[in-house]
């Protein structure tokens, strides 16, 4: 999947680019979204994605908590 950008700037981010940004694997990402550990992803067709703003907040509050 390809990044996509809509009108306000929301970044939406496919798998292999979440993989890239969290170093955590495409796997894993989607199974702590199920568990709630991760942001939930959007549908966009037949495809998913992240807003790439909730991913890299998540990272933070990661950061900020250890």
């Amino acid at each position: 999947m390809h990044t996509t950008n809509t009108q306000d700037g929301t970044r939406f981010i496919g798998a292999r680019e979440a993989e890239a940004l969290t170093s955590i694997s495409r796997y894993t990402l989607w199974r702590m979204e199920r568990e709630g550990k991760f942001p939930k992803s959007v549908k966009l067709g037949s495809k998913r994605a992240w807003i790439e703003s909730e991913v890299r907040a998540w990272m933070a509050e990661k950061i900020a908590s250890r």
